[in-house]
């Protein structure tokens, strides 16, 4: 398997959770970041951002959660892409 950028799926992964799985060509674990990040980001954008949830703390749970998918799926691009250059 050709080696791949490091660096590039860490940027990916930072615009939006998994893309740098895709780009690692991990598509099972694309998907499941993927629509992870899409629900938890929807949840967050529909029970108020984190300034609007005054009354409601929905927005800042929801907020919370898409976080923790990015901070994952990051460690997991990292972790994939570095098993790819060793040849695992």
């Amino acid at each position: 398997m050709a080696k791949k950028n490091t660096y590039l799926a860490m940027i990916l992964s930072a615009i939006f959770p998994s893309l740098g799985l895709a780009y690692d060509g991990e598509m099972k674990k694309f998907i499941c970041y993927f629509i992870l990040g899409i629900i938890f980001l929807g949840l967050w954008i529909h029970f108020g951002m984190p300034l609007d949830a005054e009354v409601d703390n929905t927005g800042y749970c929801c907020y919370l959660a898409y976080i923790i998918v990015w901070i994952f799926s990051l460690y997991d691009t990292l972790r994939t892409t570095i098993d790819i250059n060793r040849g695992n």
